[in-house]
């Protein structure tokens, strides 16, 4: 059930309450301390629908730390995977099934299996997709697009395609394809929200820790966003500080401020 807000007279536009199956916000957790998290959800949780935790932070945080946090997460509805990159690196060291095992008994709502860094083939990435399904019983969040270079559209879209037809239950697009440097690629965001219209895609924010990247453009980014698909775009890498700000702009209050009568 939704928190009763201030200022309910005043109107502000609404959106779908949780749980939703658009408009979803994935929230950033770069091992985000516990009572910092718990303030956080208490805050802003009606607006946060998922959370990863990024990059390998889950197999750097001590273990009852990481279960606190997921069970905070999941009491506030919040849905939960791991960073891509820490998937990568258990291929690499041929871990696969001992990782997948223990993303099942540590609680985790998903496993994302992305290819951000390695060079793996889309038969490979198959394969991870189908495994984690078939024998661990996970939900899938795929990813497609490389941190260091640019794929060109076709291969995007390829990969895309393998990660749909393996059965992912949502796919991430990597932020810097998409918004490399002051360059928002457009075109090929407008044929991936046509070409793949029934699937759930979630289109990643750029984060400062990328290149060339500031938080005032990834401010821009988000707003291009809903400019462009409304306020039920799926975006993620959003930041525990940006998540009332992302909201706002969702919402898109600056746009409505004609007089009244």
């Amino acid at each position: 059930m939704r928190a009763e807000t201030a200022f309910a007279e005043v109107g502000l536009p609404q959106r779908q309450s949780k749980p939703r199956q658009s408009g979803l916000t994935m929230m950033i957790d770069w091992g985000l301390p516990v009572a910092q998290q718990r303030g956080t959800l208490e805050t802003a949780g009606d607006y946060i629908d998922m959370a990863k935790i990024a990059g390998a932070v889950a197999g750097l945080l001590p273990k009852a730390v990481l279960q606190q946090k997921l069970a905070a997460y999941h009491a506030a509805e919040v849905s939960t995977s791991q960073g891509g990159l820490f998937t990568e690196y258990a291929f690499v060291h041929s871990k696969l099934p001992a990782f997948f095992a223990e993303v099942t008994s540590l609680g985790f709502s998903a496993v994302e299996i992305s290819d951000n860094l390695i060079d793996w083939s889309l038969d490979q990435k198959r394969e991870a997709i189908r495994m984690a399904i078939d024998d661990f019983g996970l939900n899938v969040l795929g990813e497609v697009g490389r941190k260091e270079g640019q794929m060109t559209d076709a291969e995007i879209v390829a990969d895309l395609e393998a990660c749909i037809d393996a059965g992912v239950s949502a796919v991430f697009i990597e932020a810097y394809e998409l918004f490399a440097g002051e360059r928002i690629r457009a075109d090929l965001i407008a044929e991936i929200a046509r070409r793949f219209a029934d699937a759930t895609i979630i289109y990643e924010l750029p984060v400062i820790v990328l290149p060339g990247i500031s938080r005032n453009f990834k401010h821009k980014v988000a707003s291009w966003m809903v400019a462009e698909f409304g306020p039920d775009v799926n975006l993620a890498n959003v930041e525990w500080d940006e998540i009332l700000f992302t909201e706002m702009t969702r919402r898109r209050v600056g746009d409505n401020l004609e007089i009244a009568g």
